[in-house]
């Protein structure tokens, strides 16, 4: 009854309210009210009118207003309900408005008072938010901040001493504890559930959905449990009808399928030394391969394991812990990597990026801090700081100062750099060996330089007397430079200057090409046709062929009106040319196309493997990879299919068991093509150490139905 009345009385306040419109004009800087008529109702004597969030509004005749930077109340019949002595003043909606005040010097304090002014709930709150009848209320303690619940006559419902109160829709609460731990909770502060609750939604059909650690449930209005919280995710969509997943399971099984290990995870990272990363609710933990937790799961992000020391994020900040959890770098950097025994650190300080050095033991080697800190380039850090480049030894001492536009090469212990838009050369005691110049250079050794001038290229010592220079196009080898005359001769030249090798281009006499030799003979070219001759140069297949292989077990391919055959050193066709493409013999069987489909053949042309496959690649261990489409199927090396093309992947194992992929799902067969393991894992890996299968089985949504 007494909430009915309530209502009612705010929609007649309301409704009377809004039967006029009113707005503020300004008159000699100070504020007023007219209605929508034009008629003064409030004179411009106010500093402000409405609330202290800079809203104007009425509560039935009634508004705020402020004066000597203090706020009260008044009516539109020009009567002041409350003297301008509140330092915020805000409506709460009803017949309650949210006021605070000066209580001491330097302290203010939240309360309550009705649309008469008179003070509902007194000033003794640091914070207050209306929620239908109740208040939930804050004070601090220290730097704690501590909630409670009252009614809007400030009489107590829950003691101050929560972590958080929030309304859950109406008549409910959700309450947490210091401990991260919530409960749902009546209007009237009767517990309706323990702190067992990690989260809770919103209801939607009277149901909520409860989460505890990573595991879901639902909870109803009354506190019951309608489904108890097992799932990895859950939805409601009906007022009875609930969509479900559980975890996905990750296993170790044997080759006869039998489980040797089980774990719930969304993502598991494998290690290679007896440490995996496990994810689960977007934290981070990790696992022995026995699948036993080594670190629990509440980092927010957990690095690859170096050096035993592993780099881990937790609140928002990174830090460096020894696998026993102990710390070498506290958790206050926004960024760490580790490179062997160093560590380059970032924290973000107002107006700069700060980069330091630390060691593995965490002690710090720079004595300044950088605006960047590049890899370890094997003799030091390139280092920037105040928009100019350095380098950091690996104690930490600034060899190369900042004073660089650019580092642009190492060689030996010399340093190729850009000073003021000049190009120099400094040893890494940053000394100058060679002063800085206006033409660009690339240092080539630790004695010489290779410098643009021009349209010419000069090879030049590091006093800067040239030892060699050319304007044809140069190109540069660790060792030695090329260059290419217009001729198509090509030089080589060493880094002292001396030519030491000059290629002049190949040009086949009278028109002839030359191929490699191959079974006692060798390929050739004359006159657009191709034939072969003897190691000695005579003559043994006329040139008469379009195109030629190499001799392989007796036989080469040859084309013949645009298609391939064989022949044999004798000059004989043994397959006639009828193929597009063709391959050699080995072990007595080649591959060939037509129709741009592929098979197998043997050496009298019979087909060991029927043309209908879009590619054929051979596997280690002389096995066949069919390809037709974009499925995958498996033959031997005299052309038997041993597993038909109906795989979106295969793979076959060195037990040669093979993994195979059909419609998104993984099994395991023997190399004939019968079932070991059924098709029906998300993933499928084999540990060749163990001779065991890491399988993954993803979870699907299903619907249940609550009674």
């Amino acid at each position: 009854m007494n909430r009915l009345f309530t209502i009612l009385l705010f929609l007649a306040l309301t409704l009377k309210g809004f039967a006029m419109e009113y707005a503020r004009f300004e008159e000699n800087g100070k504020i007023g009210l007219k209605d929508d008529n034009g008629k003064i109702v409030l004179p411009a004597a106010f500093d402000a009118l409405g609330w202290s969030d800079g809203n104007f509004s009425l509560i039935g005749q009634i508004t705020g207003y402020r004066k000597d930077n203090l706020w009260g109340l008044l009516n539109l019949k020009k009567e002041f309900i409350t003297k301008a002595e509140y330092q915020t003043l805000a409506s709460a909606g009803g017949d309650r408005v949210i006021v605070s005040r000066l209580i001491k010097p330097f302290t203010i304090k939240f309360g309550c008072i009705d649309l008469q002014g008179k003070v509902m709930i007194p000033f003794a709150y640091d914070e207050l938010r209306l929620q239908e009848l109740r208040a939930i209320v804050m004070v601090k303690k220290g730097t704690r901040y501590e909630y409670g619940l009252v009614d809007l006559r400030g009489n107590g419902i829950l003691p101050i001493q929560y972590k958080k109160i929030e309304p859950l829709g109406s008549l409910r609460f959700v309450v947490q504890d210091f401990t991260n731990k919530s409960a749902l909770c009546s209007e009237d502060g009767k517990w309706i559930t323990s702190f067992f609750i990690d989260h809770l939604s919103d209801f939607q059909f009277d149901l909520a959905v409860l989460r505890q650690e990573w595991k879901c449930g639902i909870i109803d209005r009354n506190g019951e449990i309608k489904i108890e919280p097992i799932y990895r995710e859950l939805k409601i969509t009906a007022p009875r009808e609930v969509l479900v997943r559980k975890a996905d399971e990750w296993k170790v099984i044997n080759s006869r399928e039998e489980e040797v290990q089980k774990i719930e995870a969304d993502e598991i990272a494998f290690g290679s030394d007896g440490l995996n990363r496990i994810r689960m609710n977007n934290h981070w933990g990790l696992l022995n391969n026995d699948f036993n937790l080594r670190w629990a799961i509440d980092f927010d992000y957990l690095g690859p394991i170096e050096n035993k020391l592993i780099v881990v994020k937790k609140n928002g900040k990174f830090s460096l812990l020894r696998m026993d959890q102990s710390e070498v770098l506290t958790a206050s950097f926004d960024s760490l990597c580790v490179q062997n025994n160093f560590i380059r650190a970032f924290q973000k300080e107002i107006g700069k990026s700060s980069w330091a050095l630390y060691d593995t033991f965490g002690i710090k080697k720079t004595l300044a801090n950088y605006e960047f800190i590049d890899h370890f380039n094997g003799r030091f850090f390139p280092v920037k700081n105040r928009g100019y480049w350095g380098g950091v030894d690996r104690y930490g001492q600034e060899k190369i100062a900042c004073v660089y536009d650019s580092l642009l090469g190492m060689k030996g212990d010399l340093m190729a750099v850009r000073f003021k838009d000049q190009y120099g050369v400094i040893t890494l005691e940053d000394q100058w060996r060679l002063t800085p110049q206006s033409a660009k250079i690339e240092l080539l050794s630790a004695d010489c330089f290779l410098e643009r001038k021009d349209s010419l290229w000069y090879l030049k010592d590091l006093t800067g007397n040239a030892l060699y220079f050319t304007d044809n196009p140069i190109e540069v080898f660790f060792d030695h430079l090329q260059e290419r005359l217009p001729d198509g001769t090509m030089k080589e030249i060493n880094f002292q200057g001396q030519i030491v090798n000059r290629m002049k281009p190949v040009i086949s006499p009278a028109g002839q090409q030359q191929f490699r030799e191959s079974e006692g003979l060798i390929g050739i070219k004359r006159d657009g046709k191709f034939g072969f001759v003897d190691t000695r140069g005579r003559l043994r297949i006329a040139n008469r062929y379009e195109a030629i292989s190499e001799f392989h077990e007796g036989l080469t391919a040859v084309k013949l009106l645009g298609k391939w055959g064989f022949i044999n050193a004798a000059d004989q066709i043994v397959i006639q040319p009828t193929y597009e493409k063709v391959g050699n013999f080995e072990n007595s069987v080649a591959q060939v196309t037509r129709n741009g489909k592929s098979g197998l053949i043997g050496r009298e042309g019979n087909v060991l493997l029927e043309l209908r496959y879009d590619s054929i690649e051979k596997l280690p261990g002389q096995l066949m990879l069919l390809t037709l489409g974009t499925l995958h199927g498996l033959a031997d090396p005299k052309g038997r299919v041993l597993i038909e093309p109906r795989f979106e992947f295969l793979q076959v194992l060195p037990n040669h068991q093979v993994i195979v992929k059909q419609n998104n799902r993984y099994g395991l067969l023997t190399i004939d093509g019968m079932s070991i393991f059924p098709i029906q894992y998300n993933s499928l890996v084999y540990w060749t150490d163990t001779n065991e299968f890491l399988i993954h089985s993803k979870s699907e949504w299903t619907e249940i139905k609550i009674k």
